[in-house]
């Protein structure tokens, strides 16, 4: 990501393994992932999935780290909202909480000129068998009518989707667990590098990681200490 200078980087969740109530592991797995994040020369914004927020431990600890469970922002008149898809965290299809949904409908309400929205969501939750009470339907309706484009992880497979004629786009991996049997499957590892240009669409790119080298075209090195997990096995993600 360093290679291609991106004005900032935003996330989609999952960032730790979590899934646990020990604050001493939690605490080592924020600090080396944060160890990662701390080297990009660009700010990088946090967005809680269910590995992060499991539980009401790890919502505390997220809280005392980040602050804000949900948030915007707003960069050079495009409008971003950062939705968290596990609010309560006890609701382990998915849910954005009536607080939540209040809180995005004031803020469509507040930028009613922007010339694009993008919502980062971990869970696709539009796809979800609760999606009629989850939240998502609420606030859909408020997006109804204006440009945005949707990204969303947790499933760790490509797929596009077009709803109230706007794409959607459940991203694949950066690391996390996968077969990594390639495009025709949509598991691979990448980085969606997108661009605005005054009020056309954005652009959107799928650059894969094995193909982004500097310019002594030396791999990048990583001293992760993770082991790759196979997909589909342990929770969801």
């Amino acid at each position: 990501i360093n290679l291609l200078q991106p004005a900032f980087v935003v996330s989609v969740g999952d960032l730790i393994e979590g899934y646990t109530k020990d604050t001493a592991k939690l605490a080592k797995e924020w600090k080396e992932f944060q160890g990662y994040a701390h080297k990009l020369q660009m700010p990088f914004f946090y967005v809680p999935g269910n590995h992060d927020m499991a539980n009401a431990v790890e919502a505390d600890i997220w809280k005392e780290r980040f602050g804000r469970r949900y948030y915007h922002f707003v960069y050079k008149d495009v409008l971003f909202l950062a939705v968290n898809s596990d609010d309560p965290n006890e609701d382990k299809e998915g849910r954005i909480s009536k607080e939540q949904v209040e809180y995005f409908q004031k803020v469509l309400k507040d930028n009613p000129t922007v010339r694009w929205i993008f919502v980062c969501v971990h869970k696709p939750v539009w796809t979800q068998n609760n999606l009629d009470t989850n939240g998502w339907l609420d606030l859909e309706k408020a997006l109804n009518g204006r440009k945005y484009t949707v990204f969303a992880g947790h499933i760790h497979r490509y797929q596009k989707y077009v709803r109230q004629g706007m794409n959607y786009y459940q991203l694949a991996t950066t690391g996390g667990g996968s077969k990594l049997r390639g495009l025709r499957y949509g598991e691979f590892d990448h980085v969606a590098w997108v661009t605005v240009k005054n009020s056309a669409d954005p652009i959107i790119a799928n650059l894969m990681l094995d193909g982004i080298y500097p310019e002594n075209l030396k791999k990048p090195i990583t001293d992760e200490e993770g082991v790759r997990a196979r997909y589909g096995v342990g929770p969801a993600s």
